[in-house]
């Protein structure tokens, strides 16, 4: 695929930024530029890692509704017992264990942007549902009997061909043709590998600073173009992790090919030279609190950000396990946890009376 020179470079926020040079990520930035003051849903394809999310965020950003909060969930990691709950909320008394009401991310939307993630994993039957909330415009919480309507805007995102999914009879046709009024679909890394070297750079300034590696400045060329190799299947999720990694591997100014390790494989980088000459105890410090802080780093990228399932693998409590992120510099919320609706005020509990029909 051709480049072009101009690099476009898209502030989201919480640290996140649309970065490249393909040709073929400036014309989705010209589509979500188009398509961000409409109103109607927008799809987002694309294999893990691609970066639907930013998309979608750039689009509610752009959009009337960006004075509201994005709101998203992530369907696939929610139990799928829980999932209803999360969509619709419930009832105190609905189901056993529900023992005060919860209000339901539909309802959290309400004139903002909702951001469904990995769409496919939805049930059949939850996906019924949807697209009844999507032709009527309110839905009901569990185990409640008043219909509550909500305007909100509907961002989907999901990393299989879900017109393979309706032939399998694994997805709603009624539905995706519902959904799929706007398509976006996101290249692979490995389609436009001119962007590597500027998100290998972009990570780098983030990631030494968020993880206090001040001195490390640069890559070298041969890690370069080990980098450049690589297929990446993960996409830019996996060169990120990569390169977080290799930032808090390295002990110099310069990460090398001996900090890069790909897919989660292969053991860490032994010590440098410089400290092996160290005193045998500042050594070992700076030996243990690298592998502490790559070891939380995988965990917590595996569990999602849970620090009650990192501490039961780890054999650890969960105390200990946010001793060690504090003392590392580690945020829970980088990792993306499932989001979970917020408990609403005084004068949104108001709005949301006059929103009952």
């Amino acid at each position: 695929m051709s480049g072009t020179k101009e690099i476009l470079h898209v502030e989201v926020g919480r640290g996140r930024a649309l970065v490249s040079r393909s040709s073929e990520l400036h014309r989705i930035w010209s589509a979500v530029q188009r398509v961000a003051p409409a109103d109607g849903p927008v799809l987002i394809t694309g294999e893990t890692g691609t970066g639907k999310e930013i998309v979608g965020r750039l689009i509610h950003k752009l959009s009337p509704r960006a004075a509201k909060e994005f709101v998203s969930l992530d369907c696939d990691a929610v139990a799928p017992s829980s999932l209803e709950s999360e969509l619709f909320g419930h009832e105190r008394g609905a189901f056993t264990g529900a023992d005060r009401r919860r209000v339901g991310v539909f309802e959290l939307a309400h004139g903002a942007t909702l951001f469904l993630d990995e769409i496919e994993n939805l049930p059949l039957e939850t996906q019924a549902k949807l697209l009844r909330v999507l032709q009527d415009g309110k839905f009901r919480r569990l185990g409640g009997h008043q219909p509550i309507r909500s305007g909100f805007r509907l961002v989907i995102a999901a990393s299989t061909d879900l017109g393979a999914a309706v032939r399998a009879g694994a997805f709603h046709e009624d539905l995706l043709h519902r959904l799929q009024v706007v398509h976006i679909h996101l290249p692979p890394l490995r389609e436009r590998r001119e962007d590597i070297p500027l998100l290998v750079s972009y990570f780098v300034d983030q990631k030494r600073l968020r993880r206090r590696r001040p001195r490390v400045q640069r890559v070298s060329h041969q890690a370069v173009d080990l980098l450049m190799s690589h297929d990446w299947p993960g996409n830019v999720s996996e060169l990120e992790n990569v390169i977080e990694t290799a930032v808090v591997a390295c002990s110099s100014d310069t990460i090398e090919p001996a900090h890069l390790v790909f897919g989660g494989a292969g053991a860490a980088p032994g010590p440098s030279a410089a400290e092996l000459d160290l005193p045998f105890r500042t050594a070992r410090q700076r030996a243990l609190a690298t592998f502490e802080t790559l070891y939380l780093l995988a965990q917590l990228r595996r569990y999602r950000g849970r620090t009650v399932l990192v501490a039961q693998h780890a054999g650890i409590t969960p105390k200990h396990v946010r001793a060690l992120m504090k003392r590392h510099g580690i945020r829970r919320r980088d990792f993306r946890p499932p989001v979970r609706p917020r408990p609403i005020s005084a004068s949104e509990r108001q709005d949301g009376q006059d929103l009952h029909a």
